[in-house]
């Protein structure tokens, strides 16, 4: 029998130095270049609590020639994070986009570097101690994660003795379920997957996480709502921003990014070394993902945990009834073939500081 044969990306995270390159009260990332021409991009940048920031991209397509800076995020206070308006159609054919939270290329026109760019709140910056204003612990993290189309390859990922270890395996289930449908926030409990997956993993973890107790009903942790506030998104409407998570869970002390990786395999490095991944999922009908008692034909976020000996992946799913229910095995080829219509997208939150373990090829993280 011939095998199955998934989707491949060349994928790099590139980290900007977030001490280097202030002006003023604004902070401009150095050329971030990946070493190939790539058709996505996506940032991710953490700050601490209350600081409001403009976020710009820029990208440099291969002629040379770089793109006018598009605008990428109002961050504020909550209720007041946006992302920008969808491009118009009249924009340049050859000119890069933002669609929510991902830098698209134009057809036939990639780009081999980006650029980030930071504007704050001047009142809110610390001057440091020979004079310059400077990020002072306000700006701990920018990132910008590159893929490119690549031939695609066998399946031939494999399982973990381990199981789920360290954070992943303290990590407790929770259902999105939970919550009652809403008019605002993106529409509440049934599209909240997103919220609900990251609430988990800063749980485990050991975040302090605030409350939001009027939104919890029935004892539903009252942490998640508090969380769909801090992550939604006035301009999408919605709570699964992927850079909005990220940058939430910096305001906590989390160094958080959003990544792409290029299989199952990689997502192992992290989870045996005991770090939750949460991955970004899509799929049609429920018999593409075998043991899913829903479909996500727009998406879906869930939490993975480890693997089984046979390479099965052990998730904690937001989208089950919660408690013992919440924590399913996918069958590893169906969740990745819906993992890679994401291109594998995943949030990686860790405590500030915390070691990661060496990632392969290009760098993923």
């Amino acid at each position: 029998m011939p095998k199955t044969v998934t989707p491949r990306w060349r994928t790099r995270l590139l980290r900007a130095d977030p001490e280097a390159g202030w002006e003023d009260h604004a902070w401009t990332s150095a050329v971030l270049e990946p070493g190939f021409a790539a058709d996505q991009a996506v940032a991710s940048w953490n700050v601490d609590a209350g600081v409001t920031a403009h976020v710009e991209i820029r990208a440099r397509g291969v002629d040379g020639s770089w793109s006018p800076w598009l605008p990428l995020a109002d961050w504020g206070e909550p209720g007041a994070r946006r992302s920008p308006e969808p491009a118009s159609r009249d924009r340049a054919e050859a000119e890069p986009f933002v669609d929510t939270d991902v830098l698209m290329a134009a057809p036939r026109h990639p780009f081999d570097a980006a650029q980030l760019r930071i504007t704050f709140d001047a009142a809110q910056l610390r001057i440091t101690f020979d004079g310059r204003s400077g990020g002072d612990a306000r700006l701990h993290l920018a990132a910008v994660s590159f893929t490119a189309a690549a031939d695609p390859r066998p399946f031939d990922d494999d399982g973990s003795a381990l199981g789920a270890v360290g954070a992943a395996a303290a990590l407790r289930p929770l259902s999105q379920r939970a919550y009652p449908a809403r008019d605002d926030l993106g529409g509440g409990g049934p599209v909240w997957c997103s919220p609900t997956s990251l609430t988990m993993v800063l749980a485990a973890w050991g975040a302090d996480l605030p409350e939001s107790p009027a939104d919890a009903p029935g004892g539903a942790d009252p942490h998640v709502p508090w969380v769909a506030r801090g992550v939604y998104d006035t301009v999408y409407s919605g709570t699964g921003n992927w850079a909005f998570n990220a940058a939430l869970a910096g305001t906590l002390g989390f160094d958080a990014v959003i990544t792409r990786l290029p299989s199952l395999r990689d997502a192992r490095r992290l989870t045996d070394a005991g770090i939750p991944v949460i991955s970004s999922i899509r799929f049609a009908d429920r018999a593409e993902l075998p043991g899913a008692d829903y479909e996500a034909p727009t998406g879906h976020l869930v939490v993975l945990r480890g693997f089984t000996p046979d390479g099965d992946v052990l998730v904690a799913d937001p989208a089950s009834a919660g408690g013992p229910e919440g924590l399913r095995t996918y069958p590893r080829v169906a969740f990745d073939i819906a993992w890679a219509r994401s291109r594998r997208t995943v949030y990686l939150v860790t405590p500030r500081g915390h070691v990661l373990p060496e990632p392969a090829g290009d760098g993923a993280w």
